[in-house]
């Protein structure tokens, strides 16, 4: 698909080495990264935008760093000649850096910090080249506290609410004119293209977004998208999972992850955005639509033989499937896992997942008997007692959080690898 002027391919929210419950997802993730690299190539795409969130956690496993740069060093001599990476409220900005001089060489320009020393230049460029400007970029990684500050300079705010809101919002004016100045240096009105990992306000949450966007967000304050002016032609947005335009304005998109986070997730269509800009014309935004490389089935009875009938249709129709069952009759029948394992083991039906309906819609507690941790995720069950230990005691501080999270992380990392290598 030939094409004139500049053509971007917008993408976030990957979250590498995500599981579902303790299902591993390496091959699903293999299959799109592969599909990925295959559009680019068919859509001649000159420029591959990924608005954070590369990895689930903040300590990738060895096999989704793997994923990761086999993919860059896929990239390498097609027509894609730049990427462009920043970091996300889930990305470690350390793990980001490690190799960010390497791919480099590659023509990967990874944004995990600003640079608040140099007053953000590091997130203001010209692409494909500075020798050969055909759009500017301003590429603003998550922002976090020592960023926010900086932006504000000496500005106080009144609430942590404000702080962020306000912020935000300097932070991008700072980009806009450094944008300009870069414009007026190269003598062109090229345009301008903003990323930014955050939560715009009037977006739609995705249907999880409880266990998703918020597990590992720290501040959950939404800004307004008035803190990105016309000056900015196009704004490639990570952190929300459903993809959408912000405020009815269609310049300003997320472009949601490409694969389901959960079973709640299973049934909206993912998408990467292809973006065409042209000189003194707005950009041409083209949603293309993401297979879905595994399904992921809800299979919902109001008692157990209803149960095993859909378990023995979905076999044929959806061999393969991740499935979640769901009790939706009265009482309780024990434990479901228990009472249906046997059921799957004549299926290639992978069973991940067993509730009672009415418990999870918050109606009664799950006795102790009904409950199985093995439904849930490592990550999901530490998410969990970190939230009841702040009900509990004094709310943790983001630094405090930060190191909780970070400390559980490197030891979930050690127990899965050292399994793996059994």
């Amino acid at each position: 698909m030939s094409h004139t002027g500049f053509r971007i391919l917008h993408t976030s929210d990957w979250h590498l080495g995500n599981s579902l419950h303790d299902r591993s997802r390496q091959e699903e993730y293999r299959a799109f990264l592969s599909w990925l690299k295959e559009t680019i190539v068919t859509n001649e795409v000159d420029a591959l935008l990924v608005s954070g969130d590369i990895f689930d956690t903040g300590s990738p496993s060895n096999a989704a760093q793997e994923l990761y740069f086999s993919f860059l060093t896929q990239l390498n001599g097609t027509c894609c000649k730049n990427v462009v990476i920043t970091a996300g409220n889930h990305d470690s900005p350390s793990t980001l850096n490690v190799a960010r001089s390497v791919l480099e060489l590659l023509h990967v320009r990874v944004i995990a910090s600003p640079d608040v020393e140099n007053h953000f230049a590091n997130e203001v460029f010209a692409l494909p080249n500075a020798e050969n400007p055909q759009v500017i970029l301003c590429a603003a990684p998550y922002l976090r506290d020592k960023a926010l500050q900086a932006s504000l300079e000496n500005a106080k705010a009144a609430t942590d609410e404000e702080f962020v809101r306000a912020g935000t919002k300097a932070h991008f004016e700072k980009l806009k004119n450094l944008a300009r100045q870069l414009q007026e240096n190269v003598g062109k009105s090229l345009p301008i293209i903003a990323m930014a990992h955050l939560y715009a306000a009037g977006s739609i949450l995705s249907e999880n977004a409880a266990d998703t966007e918020y597990t590992v967000v720290g501040n959950l304050e939404n800004v307004n998208v008035e803190i990105f002016p016309p000056a900015f032609d196009y704004v490639a947005l990570g952190h929300i999972h459903r993809a959408q335009k912000v405020a009815g304005e269609d310049r300003i998109r997320y472009s949601g992850s490409p694969l389901p986070m959960g079973f709640d997730e299973a049934n909206r269509e993912s998408v990467v955005l292809l973006v065409d800009f042209e000189e003194n014309n707005p950009p041409k935004i083209r949603p293309i639509s993401v297979p879905q490389f595994r399904k992921m089935v809800t299979i919902s009875g109001e008692n157990l033989n209803e149960i095993r009938a859909k378990i023995a249709k979905a076999n044929l129709e959806t061999p393969k499937a991740f499935v979640r069952v769901r009790f939706t009759g009265t009482g309780s029948v024990g434990n479901l896992r228990d009472m249906l394992s046997s059921d799957f083991e004549k299926t290639t039906l992978e069973f991940v997942k067993a509730e009672y309906a009415n418990r999870v819609d918050g109606s009664q507690t799950i006795a102790a008997d009904d409950c199985d941790l093995s439904e849930h995720s490592p990550t999901e069950i530490f998410d969990r007692r970190l939230r009841e230990e702040e009900k509990s005691t004094k709310k943790f501080d983001d630094k405090m959080r930060a190191r909780l999270e970070g400390a559980f992380q490197e030891i979930l990392k050690l127990v899965q690898e050292g399994g793996a290598q059994e």
